[in-house]
């Protein structure tokens, strides 16, 4: 309307992902670098809770650790489709300006390595699992629920026997490894084959940034339908702008969830020098699966407020869900003591400014949790936890990085200028209408005037007047001659 949509498009139109251009360079190599602060959970009463001195397991908040985070994007492919494809190459560094407490804090956390394993392996045979569990305690005397390691090494990666057994085993196999130690953040660092498709915009700009393939593969087969193993969503950098309002669902495509999160409207924020943005904050019912196609079969349904990934992770039980068990079910709080679920400190968010669908800013909060999954053949480990018993081990915060000032004078002129068009437009549209209609109105109010001669009378009198001579005048002016 008023024209405006010109130069919105020419604006959304620059941010096209085109090889070559300065918004593909800074595509591929962000210059806003992410802050992510992780928050573990300290087991502090473990030899209590086993002697059953204790009946709940006390769990202490301890953090946060940050890192700054660098990605860039390899391998960057495009496709005749109008789609990308790309590798991520993340580094991280710690950022003690950000953090509380020393990365070498000793922590006493749950076993992650050997509640994978177990939850893996449930559903071998059970001469199978009575070798396993042989091997385990007596070849690698690896039977511990918990163990004690430092911040630094439990976020950043530890040696373990049973990664490297693993690491052996995959080799021997002929598999590749991805990482080589265990730790919140080896997967996210470490340097895979794993490659992500989305939509460049160059055939349709309102698709910028559409999630179409994970891995070559153009839809999962971890869940139960076409719809849940759909790959779709914005891969976070820019949605669909013409179906964003206070009443749409926005979803979000995230890959270590295998699924794609949907976002509704919450409130409009004033981001920076009143650039406003939209709020969108997840679906109060995003981790509830009971009777949909995220639980396989509708059987064995995790409690509302965390979501069963072990689908999609080869059978390792990680539960998904928000800091503290936000928006969850009692009873996932009730074997604990330490957990507090605050909107304003644990919530997920994004921030869209509504003409162009691109995210201003975002702050990502999940909490990551192993599920004790316990079965016959492996009755001597993890016994002082109940089997479905949900460990909390770890949230992360995941801030965008400052935007830089190039980039946000496209936004600030893409929101203020944009408007001030349409007011120019409007009002000097209108004052044209006016002028032009004041002249109209004038000149229909002077034109009768002229009409009251009637020309053909004129006319026929002339033509009287020549056929009798012509007028008096010229017939005395004649007769004097």
């Amino acid at each position: 309307m008023w024209f405006t949509d010109i130069y919105v498009e020419e604006i959304i139109n620059q941010m096209t992902i085109r090889e070559g251009s300065e918004v593909f360079e800074a595509w591929r190599k962000p210059p806003m670098k992410p802050l992510i602060c992780i928050h573990i959970f300290n087991y502090t009463n473990m030899a209590e809770y086993k002697a059953k001195v204790d009946k709940k397991i006390k769990l202490e908040e301890v953090g946060p650790y940050c890192y700054r985070e660098t990605l860039e994007k390899k391998n960057v492919t495009f496709n005749p489709d109008g789609t990308v494809t790309y590798g991520d190459i993340r580094k991280h560094e710690f950022e003690p300006n950000f953090s509380k407490g020393s990365p070498n804090d000793t922590l006493v956390v749950p076993n992650l390595a050997l509640v994978a394993t177990l939850g893996m392996t449930k559903n071998l045979s059970f001469a199978a699992k009575l070798l396993i569990s042989s091997f385990l305690k007596y070849v690698i005397h690896y039977s511990s629920s918990t163990v004690t390691v430092t911040a630094n090494d439990f976020i950043l990666g530890y040696d373990d026997k049973l990664v490297k057994l693993g690491m052996y085993l995959a080799k021997w196999t002929m598999q590749d490894v991805p990482f080589k130690r265990f730790g919140l953040l080896t997967s996210r660092s470490a340097i895979t084959d794993d490659t992500t498709t989305v939509r460049t915009g160059t055939n349709d700009v309102d698709r910028i940034g559409i999630v179409t393939a994970i891995d070559g593969q153009t839809k999962l087969d971890a869940w139960d339908s076409e719809e849940c193993n759909r790959i779709d969503g914005s891969d976070g950098a820019f949605f669909p702008r013409r179906t964003i309002n206070e009443s749409a669902t926005l979803y979000l495509f995230h890959k270590d969830m295998c699924r794609k999160m949907p976002f509704v409207f919450d409130k409009e924020v004033n981001f920076q020098e009143g650039v406003m943005a939209m709020r969108f904050i997840p679906a109060p019912d995003m981790f509830n699966t009971k009777g949909t196609c995220f639980c396989i079969n509708n059987t064995n349904c995790a409690p509302d407020g965390v979501f069963d990934t072990s689908p999609c992770h080869v059978g390792v039980p990680v539960f998904m869900s928000f800091p503290h068990f936000l928006r969850g079910d009692p009873v996932l709080s009730e074997p604990f003591e330490g957990l507090h679920p605050d909107p304003d400190k644990h919530d997920f968010y994004i921030d869209i400014q509504r003409l162009l669908g691109f995210t201003l800013g975002t702050v990502s909060r999940i909490q990551l949790n192993l599920q004790v999954q316990k079965s016959k053949g492996y009755d001597s480990f993890l016994k002082e936890f109940p089997n479905k018993l949900i460990l909390p081990i770890a949230w992360l915060q995941v801030s965008a990085g400052e935007m830089p000032e190039s980039f946000f004078r496209v936004i600030y002129h893409a929101t203020f200028t944009v408007k001030r068009m349409q007011l120019a437009l409007r009002w000097g549209c209108l004052l044209i209408t006016l002028i032009t209609f004041y002249y109209l109105i004038r000149y229909i109010r002077r034109k009768p005037t002229n009409l009251n001669t009637d020309p053909t009378k004129e006319n026929r009198v002339a033509s009287q007047e020549m056929l009798a001579g012509g007028p008096s005048e010229k017939t005395d002016c004649c007769t004097k001659l």
